[in-house]
């Protein structure tokens, strides 16, 4: 018995519903986005991730960082996460937003290059939701008072850290439901 090879419409089809399949997967698994994460620091100078959430309870998780620099002058040199760590940081279950949590042993020994670029995001450990972002480098701490929060935005598709207030802050996470 004769075994026909499939048309070339056949094999088109096919691996159009494959995509589309995979494609579909993917974007189904992809966390809502309900919360806000930002930086701050308390009255000594030690750094806060700040959380604000609409959702009926808080973020499970801080995660902090290092990721490349895409501006970085050598782009081939290692990436700093290669030396460091992802840290994570339990949110309180009983946490109201919007909250803030330690970000103990950061900035890491010996101090990071200035250029280092870290990013600080909540995620909630089964995926029902997670936080925008904030990225930032050691020296934009330098500039961070009690009660301000540095936040990451996007603006004409880059993007930009702006300070704002705590009520701001608040403000915005609600706008996420």
């Amino acid at each position: 018995m004769a075994v026909q090879a499939p048309t070339t419409a056949q094999r088109t089809t096919a691996s159009l519903t494959t995509a589309l399949l995979l494609l579909t997967g993917l974007t189904s698994c992809t966390p809502e986005i309900k919360a806000i994460t930002g930086l701050t620091v308390d009255t000594d100078g030690r750094p806060l991730a700040a959380l604000a959430w609409c959702a009926d309870q808080p973020p499970d998780v801080v995660r902090l960082r290092a990721e490349k620099d895409p501006a970085s002058p050598s782009p081939s040199g290692p990436t700093p996460s290669a030396n460091w760590p992802e840290w994570r940081y339990d949110v309180q279950r009983n946490a109201t937003s919007p909250a803030t949590v330690h970000l103990t042993g950061f900035p890491p020994e010996p101090t990071p290059d200035p250029h280092a670029v870290f990013q600080i995001r909540g995620v909630t450990s089964n995926n029902s939701f997670t936080s925008h972002s904030v990225t930032f480098r050691l020296p934009e701490l330098s500039g961070l008072q009690p009660g301000s929060i540095l936040i990451t935005t996007i603006e004409t598709n880059e993007e930009v850290q702006k300070s704002i207030s705590l009520d701001e802050f608040a403000r915005l996470a609600r706008d996420e439901c």
